[in-house]
């Protein structure tokens, strides 16, 4: 996002990149052919961007005199859209010598047009004369045009201002005249964003609910997969909506920051837990460790920190292809000073690409979190940890209410109380630092074969606590010969995010856990196994 004389460019740095981007959401909607983007001036049709899915029929950067291009015939009637089920048969495209080269082809042009009712260019498609375009894809096309023309005309209206306010014997009645106009386009600017938003949700969520659909259980590998990727494109189009609403929203400073008892705890796990599937799906290690009390409530605005956090998560999860994303948590300052800082730290394998402001810059979501972030009076920061790793820090003032009384007088009853934690080493240190700081007396290990020997050796826990990943023996049989070996000894497994258990097994446990395990469910899970 490139900046000049203290002016924000917007999303993209010009015209060409907004088409780039336009053309290439628009592929992943589309199965058409052809896309393209052109411009002209009357005289010339410049093609700005385009995509060839198989048959290369529109190069990018090629230039025609504008009354042989299909262009001119859709700028001929402003406002209107052309179609032409077959360019050799339609009578105001057979005799062009365009047709010639390109042969039988279906076309579809729709004008860009500018507030003052001049027209920029066209959006286009074409394919073979057999294509049928639907009814939510014409929709979808028209509000791509309608977006662009808000772009052309927001780049137009920042070069008049970048003039204006380089000129130094401006006066102040100017400058004044300025911050109105400005204000009034941000008004329009928010009007366009809710009018785009509005045009492209209805048809786009008209095609995710056909996906679904669309599933059947004899459907081929090769068909699933399109319908994936026609609902993964939806999905990312879906967000970007979202992340463009609530940039705007921020930007135009009606973002209210509210004060409130919350539960800090809950609010970081649940926002966590949204994306266990996502992990598992990947193959992502995700890891939660809160050096946080559930018993401790905070005042600060839940719904805010939860968003912010998402955000960051999210950016976490798509720049990691393997590895592990580990958000961790602590609020830093003495437990009886009311104020405090929340430090959040989102850590994930892959290399910092740039700077915090670079990333925010070529990222939606970021960009919202950092105006959260700002608004709440915090920050965030990003630095290289290792040499493939990549860590988000986010610093937020939070002020401490109150404890509450039923959780604090639960971990009173678990304090010195043995557990056997029986786990393999990973990220997840979250379950015994915990345990730990609610004073039980942890042993743990990652091998069977050293937690028999501590039972033969007269240590006797009043629960064991059991990873189902344990490598070393296996978790089952190491849970039976715990029954075994131990009078009624309560057993609490941990499983991974949709890992499902064999119901004969579960009868064994006396509590299971999916991870990253959440302290309130660890908290009674502890105090309902043991007496």
């Amino acid at each position: 996002m490139g900046t000049a004389e203290g002016i924000t460019r917007g999303f993209y740095e010009d015209i060409k990149e907004a088409a780039a981007h336009i053309v290439d959401v628009l592929s992943g909607i589309l199965k058409v052919n052809t896309i393209f983007v052109a411009t002209n001036d009357g005289v010339t049709n410049v093609i700005l961007e385009a995509f060839n899915r198989a048959e290369e029929l529109i190069v990018k950067g090629s230039v025609l005199p504008f009354t042989d291009s299909y262009c001119s015939l859709v700028l001929r009637d402003k406002g209107s859209v052309l179609t032409i089920q077959d360019t050799c048969e339609h009578p105001m495209t057979r005799s062009m010598d365009v047709t010639s080269g390109l042969g039988n082809r279906f076309f579809v042009g729709v004008p860009i047009m500018r507030r003052s009712g001049e027209t920029f260019g066209t959006i286009c498609l074409m394919d073979n004369p057999d294509y049928v375009i639907s009814e939510p894809d014409m929709k979808t096309l028209n509000a791509m045009a309608v977006f662009l023309g808000y772009v052309v005309d927001l780049e137009s209206t920042l070069h008049v201002q970048e003039r204006k306010l380089s000129d130094s014997e401006q006066m102040q009645e100017q400058l004044q005249a300025e911050k109105e106009r400005a204000e009034s386009e941000a008004m329009t600017k928010t009007q366009m964003l809710k009018l785009m938003s509005h045009e492209i949700r209805n048809p786009l969520n008209g095609i995710l609910g056909l996906t679904d659909l669309m599933r059947t259980p004899d459907m081929s590998e090769e068909q699933s997969e399109y319908v994936n990727m026609i609902e993964t494109s939806g999905n990312i189009l879906l967000s970007l909506l979202n992340n463009m609403m609530n940039f705007n929203i921020n930007e135009a400073g009606k973002t209210v920051i509210h004060d409130d008892p919350f539960d800090l705890v809950g609010t970081i796990e649940n926002t966590v837990y949204l994306y266990a599937g996502i992990a598992a799906g990947k193959n992502i290690e995700l890891g939660l460790n809160l050096e946080l009390n559930v018993s401790q409530v905070f005042v600060g605005d839940e719904v805010k920190i939860g968003q912010l956090l998402a955000h960051v998560i999210q950016y976490a999860m798509d720049s990691t292809r393997e590895g592990s994303v580990l958000i961790t948590a602590v609020v830093n300052g003495d437990e009886t000073e009311e104020t405090g800082t929340l430090l959040l730290k989102v850590k994930y394998t892959g290399q910092m690409l740039s700077d915090i402001q670079k990333l925010i810059g070529s990222n939606l979501g970021l960009a919202v979190s950092q105006n959260l972030a700002i608004l709440m009076h915090g920050r965030i920061q990003v630095d290289r940890v290792m040499e493939n790793e990549t860590e988000f820090q986010i610093s937020l003032p939070l002020r401490r209410y109150w404890e509450l009384p039923q959780l604090a007088s639960v971990q009173q009853r678990l304090r010195g109380r043995k557990v056997l934690l029986a786990k393999d080493p990973d990220i997840l240190q979250g379950v015994s630092s915990l345990m730990r700081r609610w004073e039980m007396d942890v042993h743990m290990t990652s091998g069977s074969t050293v937690a028999h020997d501590w039972i033969k050796e007269g240590f006797k826990p009043d629960v064991a606590v059991v990873d189902m990943g344990l490598l070393e023996g296996g978790a089952v049989d190491f849970v039976h010969e715990l029954k075994q070996r131990t009078d009624n000894l309560p057993v609490i497994v941990l499983v991974p995010y949709g890992m499902h258990i064999d119901l004969h097994d579960a009868e064994t446990f006396d509590a299971v856990l999916t991870k990253p395990v959440r302290q309130a469910d660890l908290l009674n899970a502890l105090s309902i196994t043991m007496p």
